[in-house]
């Protein structure tokens, strides 16, 4: 007697079961060969480089990326809020991370990574499965509508590494190269509206999860896709309102469950990020909503293609460049290339029927006007232009919405452009097969139906297609879809060719002391570190273990009115940091303070943040001038030790009334010695103290 087979397992485990081998090979293959593409981009660190030690930049957006995915493990690991830092801007009231891109959920996810090889390896972790993670689930989307794997992989490969990615990754946006969620959502939407395979309830809770995802990884896109989706949906009603009307049902099911798991879940967060502590009124940026693409961006790559720009130097990459715009070489997020356009225009013949398709042309036309901002990308070299009447005038005041840069709906314009291009290379393959067959099926019509053999069939007497060799008249020639594939594919050339790659990297070590003397400093201890500008000491906090709090920061914080502190140039204490040492990518923002005024400022400064140990290190311009103020503000000569200056206290001496040449004098007469101490000594003999009431507080900003 037989046995019973046993019962399939349920849950997770249940559906992994069910999914066909040949399925998962296909999927992982997929996802395997995006991921080779991304370890090819990023041949310097994983081949010629260290993973551990090897970064584009410790300067910038990547020195600030290494903080952030530090801080929510760090947070979670202590007791903290992973919402809100005081380890930025410590004493001066700290960070709202909510307001700022956290990244909680793959900072938490990659926190094995970070805890054994540290935040480096974090992050060229990060970045290189950024695009294979993106590639594989618009793989996931394409299947869902489309019947051609050349077409689909060559779409996962357009949008996994379209010029929006290209730029971002080396920077470090993680929350611009996970884009995940726009063909997941899609994937949740298709099923809600068209295939109805799943209960909408169903459906409706996984998109709310989908969204809480996307919110602790990034609000901004997630506010993108809202907006966009909701004006494709609206197309779709518009072209369907019969079917919208017999569906509404299901429809305001799946919504509204999803509405309302992401709505619990995301109350708190939400208020947190708006209305909690350190939380930003209007833009986080300067003239935001002016941050758009020119009309031409889909078609023009810009010029000086190749070479480096002063815009992505100052975000931390000194890589060639890409497609840009502007004399500023702004990049182009939404650069698609003449051929490329002109193969899904050309390509409508083939899917003009389908409402999906046109769909997807509305939020593609929408997603490049919202890009355009209120100036048509004009606000870097000419007069603002579109102000009147842009279509981003109707949201940038919105709550949330506010916070998104226009020239950022490249993303899903891109994502627009792939999913046409997986339907398109499906259209022509089909459309060609069925001609190819009907002139087959025609031939052997007319020649194979006298019942005379020609050597190979069996005469006469053979079924359908026997006459004339054997193939069946409705089978697809084998060279159609190769043919179609590697037309589409050389219409992505122009893209790939626009980029320098692989990446540049740049040997950037840290400092000794940040991964030595600064692991032994008491937790919370406030360090003020100089270059005090841009965010390398981000990076160097981050590598220290987060063992310290940094006195300034890089991030999304208000000033005194509640808005941004982006909005407004820094004065004070802070203006007066902020020109020591400059970084090679840092704005100019004029000569080192070298004044009385300037001294008694930042002592004021360092008092009022409480702060503990000062840092001045070798990195930036000038240091060893930075080593003599910073002795004029702490009245006393530091301790060079780890191939830094340090002031372990900060009180006990008055600040030293300096001339207006001494620091320059000292600097100039000592900067080559072989001492480190040179500098601060002959400041120290030539400043006496400053007098009591002149040093006291001052404003910082």
């Amino acid at each position: 007697m037989s046995e019973a087979p046993a019962p399939a397992p349920g849950g997770f485990r249940g559906v992994l079961a069910r999914v066909p081998r040949s399925t998962a090979r296909l999927h992982l293959a997929v996802f395997f060969g995006l991921l080779l593409v991304s370890v090819l981009v990023w041949w310097h660190v994983w081949i010629t480089g260290s993973p551990t030690s090897t970064l584009t930049c410790q300067c910038g957006d990547p020195s600030q990326a290494l903080w952030f995915l530090s801080w929510s493990p760090f947070a979670l690991t202590h007791g903290l809020n992973p919402f809100f830092s005081d380890y930025l801007y410590a004493g001066q009231g700290g960070v709202n991370m909510l307001a700022n891109t956290g990244w909680l959920v793959p900072s938490v996810l990659l926190a094995p990574v970070t805890w054994l090889f540290g935040p480096v390896a974090t992050f060229n972790v990060a970045a290189t499965l950024g695009p294979a993670v993106t590639g594989w689930a618009f793989f996931v989307a394409a299947r869902k509508v489309s019947t051609n794997l050349v077409g689909q992989v060559l779409g996962a490969l357009l949008y996994g590494f379209s010029p929006f990615m290209v730029w971002n990754d080396p920077v470090g946006h993680l929350n611009f190269t996970l884009l995940f969620f726009a063909p997941l959502a899609f994937v949740l939407l298709v099923d809600l509206f068209v295939v109805r395979a799943h209960r909408p309830v169903v459906v409706g809770v996984l998109l709310g999860l989908l969204v809480v995802v996307q919110f602790f990884t990034g609000t901004e896109y997630l506010v993108m896709c809202v907006l966009v989706g909701g004006i494709g949906a609206l197309a779709g009603v518009a072209m369907a309102p019969r079917t919208a009307w017999a569906h509404r049902r299901r429809s305001a099911v799946g919504l509204g469950t999803a509405a309302g798991v992401a709505g619990v879940l995301l109350a708190y967060p939400v208020w947190f990020a708006t209305a909690g502590p350190r939380h930003v009124v209007g833009y986080p940026w300067r003239d935001s909503p002016a941050l758009g693409q020119p009309w031409s961006v889909l078609w023009d790559p810009g010029t000086g293609v190749h070479g480096p720009s002063a815009f992505d130097i100052q975000g931390g990459y000194f890589g060639g460049g890409g497609p840009n715009f502007g004399t500023a070489h702004v990049p182009n997020l939404s650069y698609l290339g003449i051929p490329l356009l002109v193969f899904l225009v050309v390509s409508s013949v083939t899917w003009f029927r389908s409402r999906l398709a046109w769909s997807l042309v509305v939020m593609f036309v929408a997603s490049w006007a919202l890009s355009l901002g209120t100036s048509a990308g004009t606000e870097f070299d000419a007069t603002p232009q579109l102000a009147r009447w842009a279509p981003w005038r109707l949201f940038a005041r919105l709550p949330l919405v506010e916070d998104v840069l226009p020239i950022r709906f490249g993303a899903l314009l891109v994502f627009c452009a792939a999913l046409l291009l997986a339907l398109s290379v499906a259209g022509w393959v089909r459309v060609l097969s069925g001609a190819a067959a009907r002139r087959r099926h025609a031939g052997e019509r007319g020649g194979g139906g006298d019942g005379v053999g020609d050597g190979r069939g069996d005469g006469g007497g053979a079924g359908p297609g026997d006459g004339g060799g054997g193939r069946a008249a409705g089978a697809r020639p084998r060279w159609v879809p190769w043919l179609v594939g590697v037309v589409a594919a050389a219409t992505l050339v122009p893209i790939g060719a626009a980029y320098a790659l692989p990446y540049t990297v740049r040997p950037s070590p840290t400092p000794a002391w940040f991964t030595g003397d600064a692991r032994d400093l008491p937790q919370g201890t406030t360090v003020l570190v100089v270059p005090f500008a841009n965010q390398t000491a981000m990076g160097w906090q981050a590598q220290a273990g987060l063992r310290f709090r940094l006195a300034g920061g890089f991030a999304v914080v208000p000033a005194a009115d509640g808005r941004s502190q982006f909005l407004q140039s820094p004065t004070g204490a802070v203006a007066r940091l902020d020109r020591l040492s400059p970084l090679p990518n840092a704005l100019p923002l004029g000569p080192p303070p070298s004044s009385t005024a300037d001294v008694a400022s930042v002592r004021a400064a360092v008092e009022r943040w409480g702060v503990d140990v000062v840092v001045v290190t070798r990195v930036g311009g000038d240091p060893t001038y930075s080593a003599g103020f910073m002795t004029a503000v702490l009245g006393r000569v530091p301790e060079f030790r780890q191939g830094v200056w340090v002031w372990d206290e900060t009180g006990g001496a008055p600040p030293l009334a300096v001339g207006t040449t001494t620091l320059a004098d000292c600097n100039d007469a000592h900067r080559t010695d072989a001492d480190p101490l040179a500098v601060p000594d002959c400041v120290l003999a030539s400043a006496p103290p400053l007098p009591v009431a002149t040093a006291g507080p001052g404003p910082s900003r």
